[in-house]
């Protein structure tokens, strides 16, 4: 697809649910796997550190790869390639720290840092499961692709955190709810970020 000269922001949410729930079972067991990580928290700090910066960047990499595959009606055959799976899994680590600090010390100083370091890097998740770059590379491309979007990429940012927190919020009260909330939120989330990937054309 084309880049758009703008975004349709209602619509990428209203597609993105329509294919959330015609590939659900696809893509709810990579919500539950990056759910898991956090859990740690909740038992020893440091364990949850360790496991998010081994895991989670990976983990969002092969959802991505999986909303990917979903949205072009292909099969995913990340298990029978050892090396593309390694590959994702040294790309999702090099994300996890360097990404994952900046969002961490943009939220401790204040939230809106955090947001705006989401907004602009939030494409980088598609850009290496779509076209194999480096983590690094990714991440410039995302901060490249985003340019003369930021607004309304600011704007979904914020609606994400909302319910990300939210997930937070319903994990302090029981963490079985909160755990199911993050596992069904992320895969929506990132099936939206897929509609404005396809929107600004960042396909490899």
């Amino acid at each position: 697809m084309q880049k758009t000269e703008k975004l349709d922001f209602i619509g990428a949410f209203e597609h993105a649910w329509i294919q959330y729930k015609s590939n659900f079972t696809k893509l709810a067991g990579w919500g539950a796997a990056i759910a898991v990580p956090p859990v740690f928290f909740h038992f020893s700090i440091s364990a949850g550190v360790i496991l998010t910066l081994l895991l989670e960047g990976f983990l969002m990499i092969l959802l991505a790869n999986s909303v990917l595959c979903a949205e072009k009606g292909l099969k995913n055959e990340i298990f029978s390639s050892p090396k593309l799976l390694l590959n994702y899994a040294k790309n999702g680590f090099m994300v996890s720290i360097i990404l994952f600090p900046l969002l961490l010390i943009g939220a401790v100083a204040a939230i809106i840092p955090s947001i705006a370091v989401f907004s602009v890097f939030m494409f980088t998740f598609f850009i290496t499961a779509d076209g194999g770059k480096f983590a690094t590379d990714a991440m410039f491309e995302s901060l490249r692709r985003g340019n003369g979007y930021r607004f309304p990429l600011f704007l979904f940012s914020l609606v994400f955190y909302a319910a990300a927190f939210f997930a937070l919020f319903l994990a302090q009260l029981l963490m079985p709810i909160g755990f199911i909330a993050g596992a069904l939120i992320t895969p929506y989330f990132f099936t939206v970020i897929y509609e404005f990937y396809d929107q600004l054309g960042i396909q490899q």
